[in-house]
């Protein structure tokens, strides 16, 4: 390269006008696409005093953002040495699930009870303590699930989660319940099993039965067909995507992923509608000391309607389970997962992956040739702390009788899952379970507490923040 054009370049790069160079193998020096670093705040319990098994969050459209987790019933950890932190499951116990609402950034949290008040149960005519999961609809309500093993309610927001006055008790029957949001007072009702698909319109108040569907976990609203098209996870390798709200569907096989333990296929969608599957393994229980743990990801091009090429992260030696994954503007993409380290199988911490180029870019290099890079992530310890010392159990809710007297390997207080989301400025946050708390006795809590976890620096998922409105009057106040 000629001085004064390498000169320039530098100057540039000074400057932030172009991005980092490489030297590729061809010894052609090409712009890089590599991720700002990411860091996260010091976690923080949204509540020490109550379970919160597999939590799950939603950003409501005057930017508050609420959390709503399992209530430990299945999740109870019964080494008796834990009997001492039974408060945390008895406290304020109404058989449904646990929310909680943040208006500062999740600095501070309110439990939510009835009609706003911060005890008590959420909704009058609604039941079940497990399997929560957040959606909201084009009019802005925000609705939630539970179960009893078998019954599964919906109830819904119309006050940006202060409240949830409106209940469906029985929805339909079946475990595993996932939610979509539709046009306003339309939500969409996944039951993974028996697998059935369901549709309301007026608020989730009654349903009616659609075709089966071949998704099987949480599905979105496909920002490219926003009043009628909705897009879905087909195990780990696939997705579907229907266009008239959910009478049929088109699959399309052929992530390629590589081993993934979780009980549900992982998906997001980004602003732009194309679509993100990761796969997270290498655990496979109590006994597992290998540090063989790979965590892989591909996209899914809606303007080619192809799958792209494997990529696997760059994580350290260790093992991995339970990955989750979001998306916000066209290309940015952040993923999560539990990671353990070599040397230390038992020590389990909530990892982050992020990536501004997630479908891969194509740069002009010096001599003017292109060249395609694939998604760079950067990866960070979000916890920095371990979330779990233990065994992890991986039989779902068999864990409970499955092992005996065999207590660590029968430990299930994390659930399932864990999840990540962004607020209203795109900053990233992680809302897990943590079982690192002491019971009153200073033995282990019969259940995790739900905590989390903010992005303190680094690339937003989100180019502009997204808009705001003012917070909705607490229902069924006219004024406020």
């Amino acid at each position: 390269m000629r001085r004064g054009l390498r000169g320039l370049i530098l100057l540039s790069l000074l400057l932030g006008l172009l991005p980092a160079t490489s030297i590729d193998a061809q010894g052609v020096e090409c712009p890089t696409v590599e991720p700002p670093k990411l860091e996260f705040d010091t976690p923080t319990y949204i509540d020490r005093d109550r379970a919160g098994g597999e939590p799950v969050s939603i950003v409501a459209e005057d930017g508050s953002i609420s959390v709503s987790a399992h209530a430990g019933t299945t999740h109870i950890y019964k080494n008796p040495e834990a009997a001492g932190g039974a408060g945390d499951f008895l406290v304020g116990y109404t058989n449904q699930t646990l929310n909680w609402r943040s208006v500062d950034g999740g600095k501070t949290w309110r439990y939510i009870g009835l009609a706003g008040l911060r005890e008590g149960p959420h909704t009058v005519t609604s039941t079940g303590f497990s399997d929560p999961d957040f959606a909201m609809d084009m009019g802005g309500r925000i609705y939630n699930t539970e179960i009893d093993l078998a019954n599964v309610a919906v109830f819904s927001s119309v006050d940006d989660g202060q409240s949830y006055p409106f209940g469906n008790p029985e929805a339909a029957s079946g475990d595993r319940p996932w939610l979509i949001g539709g046009e306003p007072d339309e939500v969409y009702l996944y039951v993974n099993l028996p697998k059935t698909f369901w549709r309301s319109t007026n608020g989730g108040l009654t349903f009616s039965l659609l075709p089966t569907p071949p998704i099987n976990a949480k599905g979105y609203r496909d920002p490219r067909n926003e009043r009628n098209g909705l897009i879905g996870p087909v195990g780990t390798n696939g997705i579907a995507i229907s266009s008239n709200k959910g009478q049929s569907w088109t699959t399309y096989n052929g992530a390629n992923l590589g081993p993934n333990v979780d009980f549900f296929g992982s998906l997001a969608v980004d602003k732009a509608g194309h679509a993100y599957k990761m796969a997270a393994g290498g655990y496979s229980g109590s006994t597992d000391t290998t540090p063989n743990g790979i965590v892989t990801y591909n996209y899914f091009d809606r303007d080619t309607n192809r799958w792209g090429q494997r990529v696997t992260i760059p994580t350290p030696p260790g093992d991995a389970l339970w990955p989750w994954l979001v998306a916000g503007d066209d290309g940015r993409v952040a993923l999560t997962w539990y990671q353990s380290l070599a040397g230390k199988p038992r020590e389990f911490y909530a990892f982050v992956a992020y990536t501004h180029n997630a479908r891969g870019t194509t740069v002009t290099c010096e001599d003017g040739s292109t060249r395609f890079i694939p998604p760079q992530f950067t990866v960070v310890n979000a916890s920095q702390r371990p979330i779990h010392v233990g065994a992890i159990c991986l039989d779902g809710t068999a864990c409970n009788w499955n092992h005996g007297t065999n207590w660590d390997n029968g430990d299930r207080r994390l659930g399932d899952f864990f999840t990540i989301n962004h607020d209203h400025e795109g900053n990233l946050f992680v809302v897990t379970t943590d079982t690192m708390l002491k019971s009153p006795t200073g033995g282990p809590k019969p259940v995790g507490n739900p905590l989390f976890i903010k992005q303190k620096t680094g690339d937003r998922i989100l180019a502009q923040p997204a808009p705001t409105r003012k917070t909705r009057c607490l229902w069924p106040l006219p004024s406020c």
